[in-house]
């Protein structure tokens, strides 16, 4: 009897819940989905009550939008304000992608974008610094530095202070110092052979000191980054510039899918992402007409694992390219070499051959790829012309190829 009154007194209390605490989680997850896109609407949900903020919190960070550059400042004074010096942010972890492409053209311009994107990614990477096996200290440490004359400020650095003719130096200034000898030297046991390899060596404080700082400039240049930001979309955001990207690129190590399209990069600024990005699966440099044969060859022979490839209206690549890729890359489902006037059959060709299963080679407006090459990748299936927007978009987890449909 008790048992059957407690039974009902839960069925009771659990009709008494509002209804929007009683959806499955499962179900506000796909609903979330939906209304992402509108992040006003999301936000408006995640205030409904504590269940749908727990589930909806994660979807509205994990890809925030941004609309005007004050939106993107808010977003950096956000992070910034949640971060401490225990380490990341909840929120940080959060958030997988950044784009700035639907920014206006006058705030995609905008150089403290660049200056923005540092912050951000800044509040989401963790640094690992590589411990490194130092050596143990020399005898050397215990050298005594003779006393050093200071010269008065009254005086030029080049006049003498004393008539025995030696040369008044600064403490302050170490290369106005005169070079030790072995009589200026004293060692605690007095080993006058240590002391004489000491200076033949240039082992003493100040070369000691020089190696450990050599030695962290050393761990903070291999340190390693983690963050939870996957994917990144800077289409044509000339403000980040190159020597920004450039600088970044040891803390975007963590990202897979990278848009660069229209952003005026060069090959060197393509060879120094690539060297720490080794991660990468998605790639668009299309409309970077900086890029050359010999930055697309660094991109693939660091990142073997890209699956689809974006050079539309990269004019100066010419076959090099499209042989670097067959030879380096491993899964490359999809490429994109339209309006590219240097890309031949032969290139094209060497493509095909090398990846059987490949969906799309792009090679719409390629005036030196013939029609009898693109009637062979019609025969394999290969999609030959098609919207370089659509299947190579960041925003895309698996490639669903349009039917082939010629565009001449």
């Amino acid at each position: 009897m008790e048992a059957s009154k407690t039974a009902s007194a839960g069925h009771v209390l659990f009709l008494q819940r509002p209804a929007c605490s009683r959806v499955p989680p499962e179900i506000l997850l796909e609903i979330f989905a939906l209304v992402a896109p509108s992040q006003a609407s999301l936000r408006a949900c995640i205030l409904t009550c504590r269940q749908w903020n727990l589930v909806g919190t994660p979807v509205l960070w994990r890809r925030p939008q941004f609309h005007r550059l004050s939106s993107v400042e808010h977003f950096a004074s956000t992070l910034v304000s949640f971060t401490s010096g225990a380490g990341v942010s909840h929120y940080a972890k959060l958030v997988e992608t950044v784009s700035f492409s639907t920014l206006p053209e006058v705030d995609r311009n905008n150089p403290q974008l660049a200056t923005l994107l540092d912050t951000i990614v800044n509040c989401m990477v963790v640094p690992t610094k590589p411990t490194l096996g130092l050596p143990a200290k020399p005898s050397g440490r215990n050298l005594l530095l003779p006393p050093v004359i200071k010269r008065s400020r009254s005086l030029s650095r080049n006049n003498a202070s004393c008539s025995g003719g030696v040369t008044s130096c600064d403490a302050d200034d170490p290369l106005a110092a005169r070079p030790l000898s072995a009589t200026d030297l004293q060692l605690a046991d007095g080993d006058a052979a240590t002391i004489a390899a000491a200076v033949a060596t240039g082992v003493g404080p100040a070369a000691e000191q020089d190696g450990e700082a050599a030695s962290e400039r050393q761990a903070l240049a291999t340190a390693v980054y983690t963050s939870s930001l996957r994917q990144l979309d800077l289409r044509f955001c000339k403000g980040v510039r190159n020597y920004s990207l450039q600088r970044l690129a040891p803390r975007l190590a963590s990202i897979n899918v990278l848009n660069l399209a229209g952003g005026l990069r060069t090959d060197i600024t393509i060879a120094k992402l690539s060297q720490h990005m080794t991660d990468l699966r998605r790639v668009s440099l299309a409309w970077t007409s900086n890029l050359t044969d010999f930055g697309v060859s660094e991109l693939v022979q660091r990142c073997k694992g890209i699956e689809a490839l974006d050079l539309t209206y990269c004019m100066q690549i010419e076959d090099t390219s499209m042989l670097a890729i067959a030879h380096n890359l491993h899964s490359l489902a999809a490429l994109s070499v339209a309006y590219c006037a240097g890309v031949t059959d032969i290139g094209v060709r060497e493509v095909a051959t090398r990846f059987p299963g490949i969906q799309i080679i792009n090679v719409a407006k390629c005036l030196r790829v013939t029609d009898r090459m693109r009637k062979h990748l019609a025969q394999g299936n290969v999609v030959y012309a098609c919207d370089s927007f659509d299947p190579f978009s960041i925003y895309r987890n698996r490639l669903q190829p349009r039917a082939k449909k010629a565009m001449y």
